[in-house]
């Protein structure tokens, strides 16, 4: 699905990425790891086209999208959570939702009020808001959600839209012990529908519910890349946290 081949990202003289490889399967869950400043959320946007292309290649689906705009690669099925909420705070949960078919639908349903979107549509919706438990809060605005249900609004906005790819940049960030188990029920929901996960996270233990691989980085390159099992055990991961 994505291969990142020799990816090497700077800024003036100062290497941020250096010569990273990586390949993410459909299916996959991977999640990325490392100290404050390493380059994790580096990657993520370069992934997303937030960092324009020098010396590198990223094929998405066999595709060369190394020089596609954030737009296209969007509209290609790259889907990006960030730690900052992305939503809109003043629409309601279900018109927050409803904008994931905006680019996909006829443009006269474009001129008219989200209500009137296809039945099929307002259907899935109503369904992944009572996945979520939120359906009845479908007409609340967004904005008096909990950081929890703000972020399940943003990673089932990706699902409706049909993303082949989630970038999640700390999904967990105030999100409280009971939301973190929903935003875990979400995921494996994607991941059974053979999309993949990259996930910059924090908590190991949280990882370890869902994720197949552990991507480990420090100063801008991968330094470990194994099964999840095999690398939150191993020593350098260790050394890396704790000093040795």
């Amino acid at each position: 699905m994505l291969h990142i081949h020799n990816l090497h990202w700077w800024v003036g003289k100062i290497d941020i990425l250096k010569w990273i490889d990586l390949q993410v399967k459909k299916w996959e869950a991977v999640g990325i790891v490392g100290p404050n400043g390493c380059g994790k959320t580096s990657l993520m946007n370069t992934i997303n086209g937030f960092n324009s292309a020098t010396k590198w290649s990223i094929k998405f689906h066999h595709e060369d999208i190394t020089k596609l705009s954030v737009e296209k690669r969007a509209n290609k099925g790259i889907g990006r959570v960030f730690q900052s909420f992305w939503i809109f705070k003043n629409l309601t949960l279900y018109e927050n939702l409803a904008l994931a078919y905006i680019t996909s639908l006829p443009f006269y349903y474009k001129l008219l009020p989200l209500r009137f979107l296809p039945k099929k549509v307002r259907h899935d919706i109503f369904d992944i808001l009572k996945e979520l438990q939120l359906n009845h809060k479908k007409d609340v605005l967004a904005g008096e959600l909990s950081g929890g249900q703000m972020r399940l609004l943003e990673i089932a906005r990706l699902y409706l839209q049909d993303t082949h790819i989630y970038l999640l940049d700390e999904p967990t960030a105030g999100v409280s012990p009971k939301l973190k188990g929903a935003v875990v029920t979400l995921i494996k929901k994607i991941i059974q529908k053979w999309k993949a996960v990259i996930i910059v996270e924090h908590d190991f233990a949280w990882l370890g519910e869902f994720v197949d691989r552990l991507v480990v980085m420090d100063d801008g390159k991968v330094i470990l890349d194994g099964p999840y099992k095999e690398i939150k055990d191993n020593t350098k991961l260790k050394e890396l946290y704790f000093g040795g």
